[in-house]
């Protein structure tokens, strides 16, 4: 019988809080900005809030594996604070030490705790490798971790099994990906997923931030306020930045030295326009009982999010995209933020990013919020929030050896990170160390509660290819629709595909 346990956030804390008191390296815990999980009701009061959560511990077996390894291979790289853009810092899978920094200890505890649950030894393997070369080759491991749309390009070799159903792994759950399954799945098969062992997913999900400097000065209505009132629509968006830009050098070219209403990506991968209109509701495929998943497309919407969207985002005296900041300065978006500077300096009233970029802007002067994607109109019942296609998940090889083991550990690790790692980056680090204002806290509850994940975006299927050529070409209908019956059959020789794997 399920063992029903009421968990609170503030007590776990607190055994990272215990084994992070001692001096280390940075000093005393107490001296390391990013340790002392306090929020202003907390120096006030004297006591430790706490956030309660009520989902049930899985129903494992007690199983003592001797000291064993559980081999997790990754491509991402050890937790060195260096920059690696192809292969980013683990920073939530595994710490190598206590720091004083709450997430990184609460980590290193995570996983000593999954650790003495099942007497094993977490073996977190980093290499650059092709996973699926490995798995081939015989090299044993229990998981992957490694980018989505790298794991979706790899799943037609068989070297990943089916996730769903598989013993143990509750997909459904809220500690793994609910919105992800509902995206990605045929028929009863998936082969990757995001789950709270790897919070990057939560950190590369897109939103706006705002400048509350330029809104007073501009006397625009508050964002927070449009949310409340269900009015924070395409049209209000657009309506706002088209009210705030200058040449404030006056040299009557518009630069990186100007003011703008919005900086947004021009990077096909991440563009505004696909954060906008997944933003709006629209997806590309959805599930059908009998052909696994099909086109799902709205023309007219499309065509309008469109028209609506170029008539200010393409317009260089009120926006500036990430691509023409690059060419401004002869150097790569991906190695300099001058992009993300610009709104640090107060040059711009809104900004498209995603929570990591936050950390960036702790540094600002002027305030700033945060809001959701707006909406495509009022009628419009949830908002929604585009997860970046390069994230963390997990897969699980075709050759391992015990899968009731792989699928216990992993249940057990996802299930206790969403009660300890997940609320020292968001509830302790992301939304008392780097939010501003409690509207803000509100705003990360709706993004992070309505993600999106699209098979055809993680897949290789050519529609998103096409609907960035009917961005650059100005028409949804010409580019995607009249070319409707060819997607229809990318999306069906995917799903032939997945069908065919014997699992």
């Amino acid at each position: 019988m399920k063992k029903r346990l009421l968990f609170l956030c503030a007590a776990i804390l607190a055994l990272t809080a215990v084994s992070c008191g001692s001096a280390g390296e940075n000093g005393p815990a107490s001296e390391n900005p990013d340790s002392a999980p306090q929020s202003a009701e907390d120096r006030e009061t004297g006591e430790s809030s706490s956030m309660v959560y009520d989902i049930p511990e899985p129903d494992l077996p007690e199983k003592d594996y001797g000291g064993a390894r559980f081999i997790l291979y990754t491509s991402f790289v050890e937790n060195d604070n260096t920059e690696n853009v192809l292969f980013p810092p683990a920073k939530f899978l595994f710490s190598e030490s206590l720091s004083g920094e709450i997430v990184n200890d609460t980590v290193f505890n995570r996983n000593l705790a999954v650790e003495q649950k099942f007497n094993l030894k977490l073996d977190i393997v980093v290499d650059e490798t092709d996973p699926t070369e490995l798995i081939t080759a015989g090299e044993p491991m229990d998981a992957v971790s490694w980018y989505d749309i790298y794991l979706a390009e790899r799943v037609y070799t068989g070297a990943f099994l089916n996730m769903y159903g598989f013993p143990y792994l509750s997909l459904e759950a809220e500690y793994w990906s609910p919105s992800c399954v509902k995206g990605t799945i045929v028929d009863d098969r998936i082969y990757y997923m995001p789950c709270d062992i790897d919070l990057d997913p939560l950190a590369h999900t897109g939103f706006f931030y705002f400048n509350k400097r330029l809104l007073a000065e501009y006397d625009l209505e508050n964002p927070y306020d449009l949310v409340r009132n269900n009015r924070w629509t395409l049209d209000s968006f657009l309506r706002m930045i088209k009210q705030v830009h200058g040449d404030l050098n006056g040299d009557g070219v518009m630069d990186m030295s100007d003011l703008y209403g919005c900086l947004h990506k021009g990077q096909w991968g991440d563009a505004a326009f696909f954060q906008l209109y997944f933003g709006s509701g629209q997806v590309y495929t959805r599930t059908d009982p009998d052909l696994g998943r099909v086109l799902s497309l709205n023309p007219e919407v499309a065509e309008t999010i469109i028209q609506k969207l170029w008539d200010v985002l393409m317009d260089p005296t009120v926006c500036m995209d990430d691509l023409k900041i690059e060419k401004l300065t002869d150097t790569s978006h991906w190695i300099t933020p001058y992009y993300m500077l610009m709104f640090v300096q107060g040059q711009c009233l809104f900004i498209q990013d995603c929570i990591t970029s936050m950390d960036y802007y702790r540094s600002m002067e002027d305030d700033f919020g945060l809001v959701p994607n707006p909406k495509y109109d009022s009628d419009q019942k949830e908002y929604y929030h585009r997860v970046s296609t390069y994230v963390a998940m997990f897969s699980l090889p075709a050759t391992l050896e015990d899968p009731e083991k792989t699928g216990a550990v992993l249940e057990y690790w996802a299930w206790l990170s969403h009660y300890t790692v997940l609320p020292a980056y968001y509830e302790i680090t992301i939304k008392q160390k780097r939010t501003r204002d409690e509207d803000a806290i509100a705003m990360l509850d709706i993004i992070r509660t309505t993600q999106v994940f699209e098979f055809s975006e993680i897949y290789y299927t050519h529609i998103r290819h096409y609907a960035w050529d009917a961005w650059g070409y100005h028409s949804f209908t010409n580019r995607v629709m009249s070319n409707e019956k060819f997607l229809s059959k990318r999306i069906a020789s995917f799903v032939r595909m997945i069908r065919s794997l014997n699992d």
